[in-house]
């Protein structure tokens, strides 16, 4: 498998026992042949508080891979303690990169847009930037969270996308670094917008956790699924066979492909890759439509 590492504020698989970051623990990772890149986790739009993880879920295994005490509840802070400021982040990066050999990029959720300014203008006057940025939209889901925050706060994945492709830009920074969107993404038309919005890749959780049988029980901080996947319980992993969910994954994969390429034909196009903002309308209630870069313009100016 190739695997994008995600450090998140709790440095989970790369921290020292008492919570502080291993740089040690971080070469090792960054050895590994199946990780190709790390992503710093700096928010996600269904968690925007932080984690919780009941002690009843840590089991031993789960506790040596992120080095914390075996049924002992996990609290992670809900921002990094290594940085504090724009400037300090990036030199973390830089000194991530370095030292793993590695592309590093950043996962977040856009908010006011000044905050985007303050950040892109800082990476075009140092010339310091990560390798991608991860936007998640605050239609991330989960069934562990305050709906509070999981519902309302940070921006959508089609407001944010565009806007954050659009600033790139603007500050002549977008070649620079990749772009990937996350939020709801579970679906080939979906994907395609995104694709046309500034998107070079997507995340899907919520299709994948669907495809191993996910039924939205909204317990998965109780460690007591009924589906398998968010426990730690024997018993009830047994509901989660590898032998069985690899196919419904396999074919939900194929499935996106397929519909994927289905719609690019549909546009006149050879691949999904050449999705772009021409292809994308919006409808406004009224029913009348307005092209998507002027709506856009609208918003970042």
């Amino acid at each position: 498998a190739d695997i994008i590492c995600q450090i998140g504020p709790g440095l989970f698989g790369v921290r020292k026992r008492n919570g502080e970051f291993s740089w040690e623990e971080f070469k090792r990772k960054s050895r590994l042949d199946q990780i190709k890149a790390f992503e710093l986790k700096l928010a996600q739009g269904a968690k925007t508080r932080g984690g919780h993880v009941d002690g009843a879920k840590v089991s031993k295994e789960v506790a040596d891979i992120r080095n914390v005490e075996p049924g002992k509840s996990i609290d992670s802070p809900n921002r990094f303690h290594e940085f504090s400021s724009v400037p300090d982040m990036l030199d973390f990066i830089e000194k991530l990169r370095d030292v793993g050999q590695k592309p590093v990029g950043i996962k977040l959720v856009a908010g006011h847009p000044d905050e985007l300014h303050e950040l892109f203008s800082y990476m075009k006057k140092s010339g310091k930037h990560p390798d991608f940025i991860t936007i998640d939209g605050s239609e991330g889901g989960t069934g562990a969270s305050f709906y509070e925050l999981a519902d309302t706060v940070g921006l959508p994945i089609m407001t944010a996308l565009p806007l954050v492709d659009t600033l790139l830009r603007q500050y002549g920074l977008r070649g620079q670094l990749k772009i990937f969107a996350s939020g709801k993404l579970l679906t080939p038309d979906k994907i395609a917008v995104a694709l046309a919005l500034g998107a070079d890749f997507v995340n899907i959780a919520r299709g994948m956790m669907f495809s191993v049988g996910c039924i939205r029980a909204l317990v998965c901080h109780t460690n007591t699924c009924p589906a398998g996947v968010a426990t730690t319980d024997p018993k009830l992993q047994k509901a989660l066979s590898v032998e069985e969910k690899q196919h419904r994954v396999c074919n939900y994969v194929i499935s996106l492909r397929e519909g994927l390429f289905n719609l690019a034909a549909a546009a006149g196009i050879y691949s999904p890759i050449h999705f772009s903002k021409e292809h994308v309308v919006y409808r406004k209630e009224d029913g009348s439509i307005v092209d998507i870069d002027k709506l856009i313009h609208q918003f970042v100016s």
